[in-house]
């Protein structure tokens, strides 16, 4: 690297640091909400919900690395051109094409980041979180301990719990099971104590009635009693295990994985696509900057500014982003098809080639000095 590439490269990581941690707080808050959702309704500590809000990282970082690079190329290239510092290198006999590389470096910088992120820690953090998110469903008893609430569970279970104490103590207990569409049974107590061994889960209920409800023989029964053992294990018999995805493993990993399976299994096509887009991403990643100089370099300097060049730009990396995606849900159902997954980078090398041929032939609007720049 020239003294120059390392300049402009130096002046490219301020922006994308800043770029980055705007747009992956715009991005982390909008999926934390859910978090903040799902710990309040489970009824989890403040210290869930700082876990989960880590772990959704990752997964934010793979949006806004490819859009931070572009982002601060965009930014750099305007300033460049704001302050005349273009026209000075170009009438130092800088060509466009030299002008790219330290844009390109940048780009293997961001599409290493992003690799990292994609490849490696994104399926880490995942897998953390479902599994995380698993075993708060599995706490089915903070669940249904939701003082003040009705919650009604999916096998039919109806729980109220009028007060909640510190010690665990419960009062003013209501649990309705609708054991068919014609019977229903109502437990009401005073007082309830979970209690947990090595047998299981037990609410034990004090001073309160059982009531029977028949719809189709339209009788009624009433039992009291002054202890009962309510069996809550029974809560998560519909809780089955959960199988690791391949949105969980590793690239290496994934691809071992792959080699495992049939080429007749319905899987196929989920795993290849997943594996080629990782990749895809990366190398998207490695020409968004370029592509963010470039765009702003055709058409040579205006003194109105650079804003419908700007929208252009972002319109070509939101469409070969997209592409990315459609090529993605291609091979999911052909998964023979998987190097079209790399159009969107060979599309993005293309534009940026085009661009750059396009500016040099410009270049005379750009610069005045083209004469001394081309000998």
């Amino acid at each position: 690297m020239t003294k120059l590439d390392r300049y402009i490269f130096s002046q490219l990581i301020g922006p994308f640091a800043f770029f980055c941690l705007i747009i992956s707080g715009i991005l982390w808050l909008n999926q934390a909400l859910r978090i903040v959702q799902v710990v309040t309704e489970n009824g989890q500590p403040a210290s869930i919900f700082v876990e989960l809000s880590l772990l959704l990282l990752p997964k934010v970082l793979t949006a806004a690395i490819p859009i931070s690079g572009f982002a601060a190329a965009v930014f750099l290239t305007n300033r460049l051109y704001g302050e005349a510092e273009l026209v000075v290198m170009m009438s130092a006999g800088r060509s466009f094409i030299a002008l790219a590389k330290p844009f390109l470096i940048f780009g293997v910088f961001c599409a290493f980041a992003l690799g990292v992120v994609v490849h490696f820690l994104a399926p880490m953090a995942q897998s953390k979180m479902l599994e995380r998110q698993a075993q708060i469903q599995r706490e089915f008893i903070t669940q249904i301990i939701q003082p003040g609430e009705f919650i009604t569970s999916q096998d039919g279970f109806t729980f109220f719990f009028g007060f909640k104490g510190k010690n665990g103590q419960l009062k003013d207990v209501l649990i309705e099971e609708h054991v068919d569409p014609d019977m229903t049974v109502t437990y009401i107590a005073n007082q309830g104590q979970v209690v947990k061994d090595d047998t299981g889960t037990t609410l034990v209920l004090k001073s309160g009635s059982i009531q029977r409800q028949n719809l189709r023989t339209r009788t009624f029964s009433l039992v009291q009693f002054d202890s009962l053992a309510f069996d809550l294990d029974q809560m998560s018999n519909d809780i089955k295990p959960r199988v690791d995805g391949f949105a969980e493993f590793s690239t290496p990993r994934l691809k071992r994985e792959l080699d495992n399976l049939s080429k007749q299994d319905t899987a196929m096509g989920r795993g290849i696509s997943l594996y080629h887009d990782r990749n895809a991403k990366t190398l998207l990643a490695l020409f968004f900057p370029v592509l963010g100089m470039a765009v702003l370099l055709v058409g040579g300097y205006r003194r109105s500014g650079f804003t419908l060049r700007i929208i252009a730009g972002v319109l070509m990396m939101a469409g070969l982003d997209s592409f990315r995606g459609a090529t993605r849900s291609w091979v999911i159902d052909s998964p023979a098809i998987w190097p079209a997954q790399y159009l969107s980078p060979i599309l993005s090398i293309a534009l940026i080639v085009f661009l750059l041929w396009v500016a040099r032939r410009n270049l005379r609007d750009f610069n005045p000095f083209k004469r001394s720049v081309l000998a």
